[in-house]
């Protein structure tokens, strides 16, 4: 239903930013940690059946850095839709450095009833109509 795409071949490894995925009854979620990142530099976007995640932490420290491991950064996972979720019914929050998005099951994939028909005519004469042969023996 959901897989993520080869994480060596979008960015370095170095920009991997650690994830969950999640899968309920009525959908998936994907939990993506971007500390440190304004939710102005987060973009989430579906192209076809690709969910793409991508958030920009710039340099923001006048003067020059002169040691630390701090840096700016581009983050960018890539991730695969299934066909059963409906990524017309996306949804993403962030807080707390975690990016947390929602993707529904697609109406069409979920269990449906079927009402079950009394009276109506038999499958055998419905059938034949089309045929022009009766089922009726004679």
């Amino acid at each position: 239903m959901f897989r993520t795409a080869d994480p060596f071949r979008d960015f370095a490894p170095a920009d991997v930013s650690d994830y969950d995925i999640i899968r309920h009854d009525n959908g998936v979620e994907v939990h993506l940690d971007i500390p440190g990142i304004d939710p102005d530099h987060v973009d989430v976007t579906v192209d076809g059946r690709s969910l793409v995640v991508s958030a920009d932490r710039p340099s923001t420290i006048p003067g020059t850095v002169v040691g630390g491991r701090r840096r700016s950064r581009t983050l960018r996972r890539r991730f695969h839709l299934g066909e059963k979720l409906d990524a017309d019914a996306l949804e993403a929050d962030y807080a707390l450095g975690v990016l947390t998005i929602r993707i529904p099951v697609a109406e069409s994939a979920k269990p449906r009833k079927v009402t079950v028909g009394v009276g109506v005519a038999t499958p055998t004469a419905h059938l034949d109509e089309g045929s022009g042969e009766s089922s009726a023996a004679s």
